[in-house]
């Protein structure tokens, strides 16, 4: 193998991993495609926008997906989606998880979002819901 097809075999490689990368989402920083989230159905795969999910319910395997203009069912754990969502999100109780620009009030043991529908939250979960949600106000 001589000096130019060497060069031309590294130029390929180099593109592949380049190309890879960009697939795998590791060079990827635009805002829209970091605010979608694919979710895999019984039946197909669904991509969304994380600022249509007001929360998730979870019924033990399967999990709703509360959105503003309907429900997907998904099979995942809440630990699985709340790394998904990130920031944004916050796990107010064992079965469900808010995403805090839907909330419009809460009290000790419930929050409400802009449905109207009310979520659980738990006791334990309370104060750091409180200060979670007032650094998301501030835009922290």
């Amino acid at each position: 193998m001589d000096k130019e097809e060497y060069s031309n075999d590294e130029g390929k490689t180099e593109n592949a991993f380049a190309v890879a990368k960009k697939e795998a989402g590791k060079e990827n920083n635009n805002d829209v495609n970091s605010n979608m989230l694919l979710l895999k159905t019984k039946s197909r795969n669904i991509a969304v926008n994380k600022d249509n999910i007001m929360y998730v319910e979870s019924h033990r395997r399967k999990k709703e997906i509360h959105m503003t203009d309907g429900v997907i069912e998904i099979y995942a754990t809440m630990d699985e989606l709340n790394y998904r969502l990130g920031n944004g999100f916050y796990q107010c109780h064992r079965g469900y998880i808010v995403n805090m620009a839907h909330v419009r009030k809460y009290s000790c043991d419930s929050i409400m979002v802009s449905s109207g529908e009310l979520v659980y939250m738990s006791k334990e979960k309370y104060n750091g819901f409180k200060n979670s949600y007032t650094l998301y106000f501030k835009g922290i």
